[in-house]
């Protein structure tokens, strides 16, 4: 169980640092006689950085009174905003362009005095700051005009010292003085070095019900919870290793891409024994081909967790990668090990870690999921509700000998099974419809058509309850507290094949963090358009009738105070299909990213029998018309830090 805080007082001694910190956040003052004016800035600067610049990041300022202006980071993650006419305090969002990363929030209680800028930095660190100055430590809850004005200079004084304290081991081995650093107000260069070094070792993680937890990568096992009561108790562990061991590797995977190589002849960066999903090529291990990632660049490696396996010393990365179009190409998780000797590049560093891989022999993933389910029809468990749990990705063209799989470990109260599904258009195992107890056999299929396993769900509604089927394989028997399973935890998966024998194992890390149906209500969800729900979700609708291809139309906020998730993929599910005289559902995904129409909306087609691979697995095989007796569900999906969201739109006759 993560150990968290609760706040017992702030002590007394921190009114010495109250007053080292009075210019906390660029919010200092100066004495004026009555005649002559206070000039105060009109512009706001800062650095917007996850350890490394978030370059092209949109900045979005908001004031007290809810007016609003933007900027967007340069390469250095730098960027200015004018507040001329504004009125403090103020909160700063930043946007990850890439969508990969969660938006980073910041504060500035009031302008200094002079005609200098004002600083204020927007970071994981400066993010903790906002998430301590809410009840429910998600920072987002300050896009609030009512919550803003409730920011003071001291009470973001008070969690700025709260964070130097728990910060206090990390801040010392990056030669900064724990007294007084001021994470907001303190210009930085994000170059793994000082505070960038501070911002490298820590990630800032939701905590079971959508708050905000801070953690260590020395020490994964222990989080900080951090709201309005967090306390300074504990303090996080310093990691042995400097912020930018692993940088080489950055440019050592980069120059591989530019040449195709992204395998074990990689080296020194991709060590001669590195295996990941069954894969001895990085690209094929996260299901890519070294052709997609050719001319790719690698960016700074982000450690979440060191941990031991038997014996060596191991770390779970992540790897951000743009791709040669300039296109994001996301974040690949990975294991990197210690070397027992370094090696020595040919420009004098030393590298001492390379990338080993997961070390699993089949192709398999683990993130955390959430769903929130939104049903157009009035059947009695068609509940709306929020959902949350696992995604269990095994593919099944990665893994041609492998029928059935079984998953053990946290949060899990009996084994899981996952086997061959019966709809055309999926390219993954799918959870058993039916408890199992050992491996089913071919011809075994199930009727679940879903990867998304179920420990927690919350009904939208105080009047209407949901209770998931006792016989369903993908629903827990019990919904279970998600805050009682560790961050980054490891999963045992089984694999069988047709015949229910043992293929063997892997042991897989979900780099996500395990979430309760409840933090569906702290997520900023898509909207399906409402006239094309009406059409394609509605029997007797204009678009209810058979369709080979389906535009999919939706509302998104990317930027601004409180962004939505960027949605990646399209699903449609429709029931009942029929393909060879037999009686199926069929799915199709979406190919390429989403088109922007207008502003805040964006548009993609999904295509009848096609996968999330965007293989053609059939032909004639169209969305079947909406009729009595069946279903159509329009799934928006798409992930940030490790974890998948899907906002579901389903109608069941």
């Amino acid at each position: 169980m993560h150990r968290s805080l609760v706040r017992s007082g702030v002590a007394a001694a921190t009114a010495f640092a109250l007053i080292q910190l009075s210019g906390c956040g660029g919010g200092g003052s100066s004495s004026s006689s009555s005649s002559t004016p206070t000039v105060t800035a009109t512009s706001v600067n800062g650095t917007v950085a996850t350890g490394t610049a978030v370059v092209g990041a949109t900045v979005t300022l908001t004031d007290a009174t809810g007016a609003q202006a933007t900027a967007t980071a340069n390469t250095q993650g730098a960027y200015t905003i004018s507040v001329k006419g504004m009125t403090a305090p103020f909160l700063i969002v930043a946007t990850d362009p890439t969508g990969v990363s969660a938006p980073l929030v910041s504060v500035l209680a009031k302008l200094p005095s002079g005609t200098a800028p004002a600083v204020a930095n927007v970071t994981t660190l400066t993010t903790a700051i906002a998430a301590m100055l809410t009840a429910s430590g998600n920072p987002i809850d300050l896009a609030s005009t009512t919550a803003l004005a409730k920011v003071t200079l001291p009470s973001v004084q008070i969690a700025t010292i709260t964070l130097d304290t728990i910060l206090a081991k990390i801040l010392t081995q990056n030669g900064i003085q724990v007294a007084g650093f001021d994470p907001i107000g303190v210009a930085f260069t994000p170059n793994h070095t000082g505070a960038d070094a501070v911002i490298d070792t820590v990630s800032l993680v939701s905590a079971a019900n959508g708050g905000s937890l801070l953690v260590s990568n020395a020490a994964p096992g222990t989080t900080v919870a951090l709201n309005n009561q967090t306390a300074q108790s504990i303090t996080l562990a310093a990691p042995a290793a400097a912020a930018n061991y692993l940088e080489p590797l950055a440019s050592l995977l980069t120059a591989c891409a530019a040449n195709g190589t992204l395998n074990t002849s990689c080296s020194p960066a991709i060590d001669a024994a590195f295996l990941e999903n069954g894969s001895t090529d990085l690209a094929v291990g996260h299901g890519l081909t070294d052709a997609i990632l050719s001319g790719a660049v690698f960016g700074s490696p982000k450690t979440l967790a060191f941990f031991t396996r038997n014996g060596k010393q191991l770390a779970l990365v992540q790897l951000p990668v743009t791709l040669a179009s300039g296109a994001t190409g996301g974040v690949l998780y990975t294991i990197a090990q210690q070397l027992p000797t370094p090696v020595t590049l040919a420009n004098g560093t030393q590298l001492g870690w390379d990338l080993i891989g997961n070390q699993s022999q089949f192709a398999v993933s683990i993130m955390s999921q959430i769903q929130r389910r939104t049903f157009l029809d009035s059947k009695l468990n068609d509940v709306n509700r929020y959902e949350s749990g696992l995604k269990i990705a095994i593919p099944t063209a990665s893994n041609p000998t492998v029928y059935s799989a079984s998953v053990t470990g946290p949060g899990l109260a009996a084994p899981v099974w996952l086997t061959q599904r019966n709809a055309l258009g999926s390219n993954s195992l799918g959870l058993s419809d039916l408890p199992l107890s050992v491996a089913p056999v071919s011809p075994a299929t199930t009727n679940s058509n879903t990867e998304l396993y179920r420990w927690s769900w919350q009904s939208l509604s105080s009047t209407a309850n949901f209770a998931p089927a006792a016989s369903s394989g993908y629903y827990s028997a019990q919904s279970i507290d998600a805050s009682t399973v560790p961050l980054y935890a490891t999963y045992t998966v089984t694999f069988y094949d047709k015949n229910g024998a043992q293929l063997g194992q892997s042991s897989i890390i979900n780099p996500g963090s395990p979430l309760n149906a409840a933090a569906g209500g702290t997520v900023a969800w898509p909207t399906l358009l409402a006239d094309f729900a009406t059409q394609f979700l509605t029997p007797g609708g204009s678009l209810a009738g058979q369709q080979y291809a389906m535009s999919v139309t939706w509302s998104s906020v990317v930027t601004g105070p409180n962004p939505t998730y960027p949605v990646t993929s399209v699903q449609i599910q429709a029931y009942p299909g029929t393909v060879s005289g037999s009686t199926t559902a069929i799915y199709g995904f979406s190919t390429g990213a989403p088109n922007n129409t207008t502003v805040g909306q964006y548009q993609t087609t999904a295509y009848a029998g096609t996968n999330a691979s965007g293989v053609q697995t059939c032909t004639n095989c169209p969305f079947p018309a909406l009729t009595s007796g069946g279903s159509r569900l329009v799934q928006l999906g798409g992930g940030q830090n490790g974890t998948t969201y899907y906002d579901v739109t389903e109608y069941n006759d």
